[in-house]
């Protein structure tokens, strides 16, 4: 977590770098006392949102009569079915229209090494509504399908096909790493493993540094106008082109919490 200082902002904000799926997730009393001290929540997207749902089915769906069966070879079609099905118990059929990242979506709930994972996201999430909390999302689920839909589909189903061949042991052994990393506070580690997990390394600028630039002008101008406890994933915080960085290099003053 990171206190953010300085440049007209009269009260602190903080920028916490949040994990989506995790079997540890602790309400920590530097947590609480960030969430005392700030007035509203910004997450990538406004997760409290009622119509959240029927938002992402809007964009869900694959077009031009294209179908998971039709971008993938018939090899590889039935090692990610076969995949999909014994971890799921989901027909691929079922998907068979849809985008990738639904996929990618229902097999990631999979990885948990527990059977009650949860989102920092949602956590946070709820304690900002029981506070009576202003929640902001720093994008639109418009924005964020628009984002994987820059990623061709085909790379986003071999992402997948590769998944499939090493099979949900070696997934779950990198959400092992990848919690403990993250646990750790260790950056280089998380970035490691998120790296040869794959999209990440390929779509860096997509995925990860377009997003944080877009997003500083928007943390700019909450934590001016309020004290913000702002979420977003650990990944988009560190290096040149993190939101750390960025926010450094626009005049603020970015410490950790510890």
């Amino acid at each position: 977590m990171w206190k953010i200082t300085g440049n007209g902002i009269e009260k602190p904000s903080y920028v916490y770098g949040t994990i989506h799926l995790t079997c540890d997730y602790v309400f920590t009393e530097k947590l609480k006392k960030a969430f005392d001290e700030t007035d509203q929540l910004a997450l990538e997207i406004d997760m409290s949102d009622p119509k959240l749902q029927v938002n992402m089915m809007k964009y869900i769906f694959l077009e031009d009569g294209k179908t998971i069966e039709s971008l993938l070879n018939k090899e590889d079609y039935t090692t990610l079915a076969t995949f999909f099905k014994e971890q799921t118990g989901f027909d691929l059929k079922m998907f068979n229209t849809m985008k990738p990242l639904a996929i990618t979506s229902t097999l990631t709930t999979k990885m948990a090494t527990c059977d009650s994972g949860t989102a920092y996201d949602t956590e946070f999430m709820k304690i900002a509504q029981a506070q009576k909390e202003k929640i902001i999302g720093l994008e639109t689920i418009a924005d964020q399908m628009k984002v994987f839909d820059n990623i061709p589909y085909e790379d986003q189903l071999k992402s997948l096909v590769e998944m499939a061949e090493k099979g949900m042991e070696k997934s779950k052994k990198d959400f092992e790493n990848m919690t403990r990393y993250y646990n750790d506070e260790d950056w280089e580690g998380l970035l490691k493993v998120s790296a040869e997990q794959g999209l990440e390394a390929d779509f860096q600028e997509s995925l990860v540094d377009q997003r944080n630039r877009n997003w500083i002008p928007l943390i700019v101008k909450m934590a001016k106008e309020k004290p913000t406890f702002i979420g977003v994933g650990a990944l988009h915080l560190p290096g040149e082109q993190g939101v750390i960085n960025l926010l450094r290099k626009e005049g603020y003053t970015v410490e950790a919490v510890h």
